[in-house]
């Protein structure tokens, strides 16, 4: 399963994140002008510039981002499974919110500069948004039982584990690891299961308090 969740967090990072990000910076060009032509973004982008490099670069940070939030998700899986089939939306609608409010901020260039900036955060939240959704429903069908994570071969799925020789991905994949082995039974089970439940309900409220306030400050 941690083999699985990277190759997951890869992809849809990949895609998601770093396609789905250039082509929202594009939209977003486009709605502002050529005013902010040349304007360093707050990820060291120049504004207008849409090359090959600098999109892959992007859609490197975003894979190997994509690999770090995937992770947390099968982290925290254990967690969430008990809400069914709303665990999808539930992780998409904390996803967008969560990372909506680390990345808008009134201080930086990106959403100063670009218009409309409720257009910016909009489809930014969106990006989050879509790729905890689609993590989530990856993460939830690699785990059944017969799925593809369960029949490929270790030539596949051996390869993608050498992230964790670094130990950022090291640390959260041990993390990720040890919290696979509760006892959803067991009382001292429960009470982390409760505990976590609602760091990740605070951390949301905070983050949508966040989110709210900064939208408020640049729309």
């Amino acid at each position: 399963m941690l083999s699985a969740t990277i190759l997951v967090g890869a992809g849809v990072g990949a895609v998601v994140g770093g396609l789905g990000g250039r082509l929202a910076m594009r939209i977003l060009f486009l709605t502002t002008g050529d005013s902010v032509k040349g304007v360093t973004s707050d990820d060291g982008f120049f504004i207008g510039r849409f090359t090959l490099a600098d999109t892959a670069s992007l859609v490197a940070v975003t894979t190997l981002l994509g690999i770090v939030a995937a992770l947390l998700y099968l982290g925290a899986r254990p967690f969430v499974l008990h809400f069914g089939r709303l665990t999808v939306p539930l992780t998409a609608l904390f996803y967008g919110v969560v990372g909506g409010a680390l990345l808008v901020k009134p201080e930086g260039v990106d959403f100063r500069v670009l218009e409309p900036a409720a257009l910016a955060i909009a489809m930014f939240v969106a990006i989050f948004a879509v790729f905890g959704g689609v993590v989530s429903w990856a993460v939830n069908a690699a785990a059944r039982e017969n799925s593809w994570a369960q029949r490929w071969s270790w030539w596949v799925l051996g390869p993608p584990l050498v992230v964790v020789a670094f130990p950022a991905f090291l640390i959260v994949a041990i993390m990720v690891a040890v919290l696979q082995q509760g006892s959803a039974a067991s009382r001292p089970w429960r009470v982390v299961r409760g505990g976590a439940l609602l760091a990740m309900g605070s951390g949301f409220s905070l983050a949508a308090i966040n989110l709210a306030s900064d939208t408020l400050t640049l729309t």
